[in-house]
């Protein structure tokens, strides 16, 4: 397993009252010379877990630096503290390149960057914003599963329960790998792994759910593009099924 360091630069922005003074430290990603790469082939299976003390798999690698946070616009760090707007950011690999806006997962390094989007289509929006959700779930789901309660779960699934994606469990396939979790059987399983290295069903609920949100706010012609690239030839929006397409709500 390779650990990825993602580097960002500390700032200190100081506030001034007519009697206090507050020194309050920031997190701020560089988004310099960002560049739009073709990513790197990854292995298909990239990632173990770690089982702690009281049993939770907690996976290796790192968490992602920022996310979008659950009910706004706005990218905070994982402190929590507010960075920038969804609208000015997009996402980006360890090495501070732009990701394409395709089917492949979010992978550990990547985080959200600030830069403008006058740029970019609708669709490569659509694109970086499913990307900021995912880096939260992701981080719930693999790192912070320990501490998570089913409130704040629900609230950071929220665009994929709107959608009506990941309703269902099935665990009674011919092998694992016909099983999958819905929003709720996932939480259960991984609040309840007791010891075991469940990393291949959260990885599937992960992957799965990005695409399934990807295919949900897109263009049809992106939707294609999906079917075309996957690795194993399937058309993720079919698997989806989606009979009314959900975008992004541009009033939240």
């Amino acid at each position: 397993t390779t650990t990825t360091t993602t580097t960002a630069v500390l700032a200190t922005t100081t506030t001034v009252s007519p009697s206090t003074t507050t020194v309050v430290p920031t997190t701020t990603v560089q988004s310099d010379s960002l560049k739009t790469t073709k990513p790197n082939k990854k292995p298909a299976d990239r990632y173990s877990c770690n089982i702690n003390d009281q049993g939770f798999c907690i996976f290796t690698g790192q968490p992602h630096q920022n996310y979008l946070k659950p009910r706004s616009r706005t990218v905070v760090n994982i402190e929590g503290l507010e960075l920038f707007s969804i609208e000015e950011a997009v996402a980006v690999n360890s090495q501070g390149e732009m990701l394409i806006a395709r089917g492949t997962p979010a992978f550990d390094g990547d985080q959200m960057s600030q830069k403008a989007q006058a740029v970019l289509s609708e669709d490569e929006k659509a694109f970086h914003r499913v990307m900021a959700t995912m880096f939260g779930i992701r981080n719930q789901l693999m790192y912070k599963v320990e501490n998570l309660n089913k409130e704040n779960w629900d609230m950071y699934v929220e665009p994929l329960k709107e959608r009506e994606i990941k309703e269902t469990t099935f665990t009674d396939g011919a092998t694992p790998r016909d099983n999958y979790y819905g929003r709720d059987g996932i939480f259960e399983l991984a609040k309840n792994s007791n010891g075991r290295d469940i990393h291949h069903d959260v990885m599937k609920f992960l992957e799965e759910s990005g695409l399934y949100l990807l295919c949900h706010v897109t263009s049809q012609e992106f939707n294609q593009m999906l079917a075309d690239t996957h690795p194993e030839r399937h058309d993720p929006c079919e698997d989806a099924g989606i009979e009314t397409k959900i975008p992004w709500d541009l009033n939240l």
